[in-house]
C-alpha cells in the first residue's frame, strides 16, 4: 500500500516537473542542460582523477 502511494507521488512530482519544463523559455532550458552537463563532466573528471 505504502509503495503504491510512493509511486503515485513520484508520478505526480514528475508530471509537475514536466509542466514546469514546458513553461520554461528555450534559453532557460538550454542553460539548465548546459549546467547539468557541466556538473556531470566535473563528476567524471573527479572519478578519472581517482583512478589515476
Amino acid at each position: 500500500m505504502l509503495l503504491h502511494e510512493l509511486v503515485r507521488l513520484q508520478e505526480t512530482v514528475e508530471r509537475k516537473r514536466d509542466r514546469q519544463r514546458l513553461r520554461m523559455s528555450a534559453r532557460r532550458l538550454r542553460a539548465e542542460l548546459r549546467e547539468r552537463n557541466r556538473a556531470e563532466h566535473a563528476l567524471m573528471e573527479m572519478r578519472w582523477a581517482r583512478l589515476c
